[in-house]
This record gives C-alpha cells, structure tokens and sequence, in this order.
C-alpha cells in the first residue's frame, strides 16, 4: 500500500486534492474517476513519521501495578482490573502492554509471562516475584512487592544522581570562570605587560603560560565538551548487549575509586538483600532465588562475587559462611545472616540487612555532600584569587618601586 497525492478538477471545474492510500497510481485514479473527478497529477508521498510515545518512567510503572493491586484487592476481576487500567493510562505504551497482557491472560496464558511483555522493563527478579505471587494465590501482594521494589531501587538511583548533581554543576561553573579568566582576562593584562622593564615575577609567568597552552589547546577541550555532552545519547542508542558492556566497564572502574566504590557497595547489597528477602517471603528456594539477587546488585563486581554463592551452597557450606568468606567486609550482613538460618527468619534478616545498608548509604551520601560541596567552593575561589594576584604582582612590585 502506497501513501499518493493527487489533484484533479470535478465536474464544475473545482480543483480538487488530497492524500490517501492505494496499491497503484492507476487504481486511484480509476476511483476518482468513479466519483466524478478527473485527476490531473498522482504522485506518491512519504508517510509522516510516527512518533513514538515516551518511555514510561520506573514511577509510573510501580504506579500502574499498585493501582492494579487496588483494584484486585477490592475484588475486580483480573481481566476487569486490566481493561480499567489501560483506560486510564495515559502513557501509550503501558496502556499498549495492559491489553497484551489482558489478551495474554484470555489465552491462558500465566500473570507472569504476560506482565513480562507488559512491561518489558520488568526484570527477571520482578518476573519470579510474579510467578511466585501466582502460585501461592496472593497476585495482589507480589505485585505491592514488585512495585515497593522497582520505587526502591528509584529512590536509590536518586540519591546517588542528587548527591553528583551540585558538585558537578559547581565543577562546571568553575570550568567557564576560570576559563573566562585565563581566554579574556589574562591575555589583556600580558598585553600591558609585554613592554615592561625587568622580569615578571614567577607565580604571573605561569599564569600567562597556563593561558597560552589553553588558548592553544582550546579545540581539543571543545571536542571534548562535545564528546562528554553526546555521550548520553550514544549510550542510549546503543544496543543492550553494548550497553551492558559499558555497564561492566564501568562498574569495574567505579568499584576502585576511593569513596565512590564504597557507597557502590552499600547500594549493590541494599539491592541484593532487599530482593532476596521478597523472593525468600514469596515462597521461592534459597538456590532458586540467589541468581536472580545477584542481577538485581547492579553492580558487576559485587554480583561476580555473589554469584559463587550458589556453588559453595551446592557443596553443603552454610550461608553466613561462605557469605562472609566472599564479602569479609559486609560483617554486620554476615552475622544477620547468621541469626536468621538459625531461627528459620532469613527473609526477615535479610530485610534488616537491606535497611541497614540503605540507611548508611544515605548517611555517607549526605556527609559525602556536606563535605564536598564547601571543599569545591574553596577550592573555586582560591584558583580565583590566586590568578588575580599573580596578575596584580607586577602592579604591586612597580609601585614598591616608585
């Protein structure tokens, strides 16, 4: 089927045009001959884009399953329940994944596969949760579970943006202030010194060498900036394969810097505690629900080391054990862990391991931000100060001569 255009003239000499659909020129102008139109010009067109609705935000999708939840716990029925949902969803493509998922489910098919291509940003711990819910029969509790957890690890994500939002722009509010500086200022003031008698003083020849190599080495900055800038885009088009690649490199880099690497940590087993607490109380076996923890870290060093779990518990080592033998550092979860194999509360244990480290990854977070936030202002304006007065050292040292 081919988009034409077309003009013609009707039978009191009006011209007539418009767009429309059909296999050939020749059909479509045989049908407009059949209306009364003679047609002067056909010509094919391009189809206007279609515009692809925007990506569904983690807050809306733990939304959506909590109204679903709501509507299952007042006694609608499952199908009832999907069919209001995606009337009232005003995101086109999680409305569009409510009616699969309803024509999944009228085909018999099971909550879980049919909420996975629902919502394809559900992960494979979200699914088991799902599927668990199903078994037992309490569906309205494992979505509640997977929606506190999809919120939970949004929060997580937050605090961890916020806490690089300030120092990053206050890096780059330094970056153009010093190098208006050192482009504008500084030249003018080596201009007025060039005709000086005697020699500069150390601390204005390094400014004004600084500025020089700046000056020339500006277009490489410039490509910089711009490669720094487009660099979230290019990893957004890249593909999933790619981008968990990226996703490794950057989480092996990450997990040696100083302090950054220890508030990874602390994410990465609030995250993997958190879910294996939810997949323990869900009913799923400890063997079953260590692997899908272990994608949930978000953290590739920290699930390469988790996931030798499952092999030590397969060789009839003890959970707290082989734990603390992986993770020496994580004592507190270790001993937790401790605790609750041997009361039978390990879902619970590991819920309290999942707060504590949410709970002192939000206080490193928060000193972390006291910290360096004075730090970079101090820091601004002393390289500020400091080139003002290496610039004003020749003025000072010309009236000492006078």
């Amino acid at each position: 089927m081919k988009r034409l255009r077309w003009h013609g003239v009707d039978k009191d000499g009006r011209r007539l045009s418009g767009v429309c659909d059909a296999e050939t020129s020749a059909l479509l102008g045989y049908a407009l001959r059949a209306q009364g139109i003679e047609p002067v010009t056909i010509h094919r067109t391009l189809r206007p884009p279609r515009r692809t609705p925007p990506t569904p935000s983690r807050a809306a999708q733990a939304s959506l399953l909590r109204r679903l939840a709501t509507l299952l716990d007042a006694g609608a029925p499952l199908e009832r329940a999907l069919r209001s949902s995606a009337s009232q969803e005003s995101n086109g493509l999680l409305r569009d994944g409510l009616r699969r998922a309803r024509r999944a489910v009228e085909h018999g098919r099971s909550l879980g596969h049919a909420f996975a291509h629902a919502l394809p940003e559900l992960t494979a711990t979200h699914r088991a949760l799902l599927s668990a819910g199903e078994r037992s029969g309490d569906f309205v509790a494992a979505l509640r579970a997977v929606a506190e957890e999809i919120e939970r690890s949004d929060e997580t994500l937050r605090r961890l943006r916020r806490a690089a939002a300030y120092p990053a722009v206050i890096v780059i509010a330094a970056a153009a202030l010093l190098a208006l500086l050192l482009l504008f200022i500084v030249p003018r003031f080596a201009a007025l010194f060039a005709h000086a008698e005697g020699e500069l003083p150390g601390p204005t020849r390094l400014v004004m060498a600084t500025a020089e190599l700046l000056a020339t080495t500006l277009p490489l900055w410039c490509a910089l900036a711009s490669f720094l800038a487009i660099l979230p885009w290019c990893y957004r088009r890249l593909s999933p394969g790619r981008r968990r690649a990226c996703s490794v490199v950057w989480s092996r880099a990450a997990s040696h810097l100083p302090g950054i690497g220890t508030l990874l940590f602390d994410a990465a087993l609030s995250r993997w505690s958190g879910t294996l607490a939810r997949l323990l109380s869900a009913g799923i076996p400890l063997l079953e629900a260590l692997p899908l923890a272990n994608n949930a870290t978000g953290s590739h060093h920290s699930s390469n080391k988790l996931a030798q779990l499952t092999k030590r518990l397969h060789n009839g080592e003890r959970f707290a054990a082989a734990f603390h033998a992986l993770l020496p550092t994580a004592r507190t979860t270790a001993q937790l862990i401790a605790v609750g194999e041997e009361a039978g509360r390990l879902d619970e244990m590991l819920a309290h391991a999942a707060r504590y480290h949410h709970e002192r990854l939000t206080e490193r977070l928060d000193r972390l931000s006291a910290l360096i936030e004075p730090t970079l202002i101090v820091l601004v304006g002393g390289l500020t100060a400091l080139i003002v007065v290496a610039l004003y050292l020749p003025v000072f040292q010309l009236g000492a001569t006078l």
